[in-house]
């Protein structure tokens, strides 16, 4: 199969172009400048110059694959806006096959019991445009529609999880907030990677869930975290919070547990994750990449 992956340099792309090549695809991936250009290359894809922005290049590329996996984002206030003109050039051009796209595990109901696919978050907040975004997907003509939604994804070294070390390292703490009970699912980001191409390579279409089987607490995460970290661990307010960090503090205070049985009868396990022992036995692997050679030695 020919894959287009938007993002293919990035943190998820990266997987799934590893992943797809793994399983003998072909992969054109985009990539915004020289030096994702020569990550893609590396990985074993065909490198697509281009952007987001770029919409007759996704179109073209788009149109000279069998699927299309976009995980590529923007990260400025026009993303909503940059997404929806991208999808839409991609969806128009790809003549037939597959088009699968990542979307976020916020777009459920939040809740600290992992809840399914149809139980979806009301309209409104800051990621109602993500609502609009699947149903562009799943009501495309001529294509079979996938929707992943991804929780926290976790694994080699990078991606939010390094975001939060960095974070608890300049501030020289790691803050949960309030008393920390918010529970979040998680995934590595490998585990990831292989249920898209099991998707891609089925005959399945909607919204799928992909994550380990049990949540974790804020709590339990910042003090892994801090233990990473090799600072203290405390607890701030939400009003605090949002003064340090703005609209993140938000996302880390709500609830995000989602429930993959769907994914899971369709074969997927989550393998890598449950042999490091989960995000938090990743924080304490140091062959995970999260800790600093100073605490590894």
């Amino acid at each position: 199969m020919h894959v287009f992956v938007t993002g293919a340099s990035g943190f998820i792309g990266s997987a799934v172009t590893r992943a797809l090549i793994t399983r003998g695809h072909h992969v054109t991936g985009l990539a915004r400048d020289a030096a994702a250009v020569a990550k893609v290359r590396a990985a074993g894809a065909e490198p697509v110059p281009g952007g987001l922005a770029d919409l007759a290049v996704l179109a073209r590329a788009a149109g000279a694959a069998d699927a299309v996996v976009h995980t590529a984002a923007t990260t400025g206030s026009d993303r909503p806006v940059v997404d929806a003109a991208a999808v839409t050039a991609m969806l128009d051009a790809l003549p037939r096959g597959v088009f699968l796209s990542t979307s976020a595990a916020p777009c459920s109901r939040s809740s600290r019991e992992p809840v399914a696919e149809e139980e979806n978050a009301p309209p409104g907040g800051p990621l109602a445009w993500l609502a609009a975004a699947e149903q562009r997907v799943l009501a495309a003509p001529r294509v079979r529609g996938v929707i992943v939604r991804a929780p926290m994804v976790y694994g080699d070294g990078a991606g939010p999880l390094a975001g939060l070390l960095y974070a608890a390292r300049q501030a020289r703490a790691a803050r949960y907030i309030d008393d920390g009970a918010a529970r979040w699912s998680t995934v590595h980001v490998r585990d990831l990677a292989v249920g898209y191409v099991q998707l891609l390579e089925g005959d399945a279409r909607g919204v799928f869930h992909a994550a380990e089987a049990e949540p974790v607490a804020m709590a339990a995460l910042f003090a892994a975290i801090a233990d990473a970290a090799e600072v203290p661990l405390g607890s701030w307010s939400l009003a605090a919070a949002r003064a340090a960090l703005g609209p993140m503090a938000d996302f880390l205070a709500m609830d995000a547990a989602i429930d993959a049985s769907k994914l899971r009868r369709l074969g997927w396990t989550p393998r890598v994750g449950a042999a490091v022992g989960g995000i938090i036995g990743a924080l304490g692997n140091p062959a995970q990449g999260y800790r600093s050679a100073q605490s590894t030695a």
